[in-house]
């Protein structure tokens, strides 16, 4: 039998806006499970993840457009996180999925639990890995501040010209510069960072290289929507749920409005759990084997009657 690694496939998904990228692990046959990456990433960050998983599912790891080998959402206007859920349809309508477990990090759980939202009774288990987004809030936030980040000054010209050029208006680097930067960012071990890169820069010329992903998920929009909001919709559901949250971003005060998500109590049909990890908020990528274990008994557990 082959190893996970063994079976990865590059597909495309035709999508109304061009193209969608992935990556696929396993039999097409096997239960489904698809993972989507947070902004400015891309679908090969979920490889060294995989490779830790059950040998028994179906991965599909998505590059959201704009992102990695996808193609952009059409240019122009300043799109929400909500503008990005279809992408998770249009890959469960490729695969002809009734029902599948989703994986996401960042960016990527507030996509999944809106679509879950959306579409009720199609996801069955969710993993959450530092949901950071997902759990954005309203709380100490001036309306007007939060319109003038996500909107007013994307359509100051300077501003709209850069966040709409193509990638080969994109400032170039030598690769040791590339390095640095998303060292610096990221804090990515040699092993992520080559994972991490894989779909994110492109030759420019002169041994140079570029970033081409699309400017504008630099500042994806975030609903500012009341904790209380989250709270009531979020702990409405009753599919199993972990949620992997890094040691730096809970030290750092990242969840500390959002009491409920780490309130067992407050979910309740006692679906929920979560654990915290060491590192940041990339430890998924930097260090899977501190979370594989719990998120291969997720995906086991009840697998038959869940699915």
């Amino acid at each position: 039998m082959k190893s996970l690694e063994q079976t990865e496939k590059a597909v495309t998904i035709r999508a109304p806006w061009g193209k969608l990228a992935a990556l696929t692990w396993g039999d097409p046959k096997s239960p489904p499970v698809l993972l989507c990456h947070g902004r400015m990433s891309s679908c090969t960050t979920f490889r060294p993840l995989v490779k830790l998983l059950p040998d028994s599912f179906f991965y599909v790891a998505l590059d959201l457009p704009g992102n990695g080998w996808s193609d952009p959402l059409p240019l122009g206007v300043r799109f929400t996180v909500l503008d990005l859920v279809p992408s998770v349809l249009r890959v469960i309508e490729h695969y002809q999925w009734n029902k599948f477990i989703y994986i996401g990090h960042s960016l990527g759980v507030a996509i999944g639990k809106y679509f879950n939202l959306a579409y009720p009774g199609r996801v069955t288990k969710m993993v959450e890995l530092d949901p950071v987004p997902a759990y954005f809030s309203d709380s100490g936030l001036d309306l007007a501040d939060w319109y003038k980040a996500y909107y007013g000054n994307y359509y100051e010209e300077e501003k709209y010209r850069k966040h709409n050029a193509g990638a080969d208006t994109a400032p170039v680097y030598t690769i040791q510069e590339i390095e640095q930067l998303v060292k610096d960012a990221q804090g990515l071990n040699d092993e992520a960072m080559k994972h991490q890169l894989e779909r994110m820069i492109e030759p420019a010329g002169d041994g140079l290289f570029r970033f081409t992903y699309d400017q504008r998920m630099k500042n994806v929009t975030l609903l500012p929507f009341p904790v209380t909001f989250l709270q009531k919709y979020y702990t409405s559901t009753d599919i199993p749920t972990l949620a992997v949250l890094s040691e730096d971003v809970v030290n750092f005060g990242m969840y500390r409005d959002v009491k409920f998500l780490m309130d067992p109590d407050a979910w309740p049909h006692k679906n929920f759990a979560y654990k915290i990890v060491p590192g940041g908020h990339d430890a998924y990528l930097n260090n899977p084997e501190c979370m594989a274990s719990d998120i291969s008994k997720l995906l086991q557990d009840e697998r038959k009657a869940k699915l």
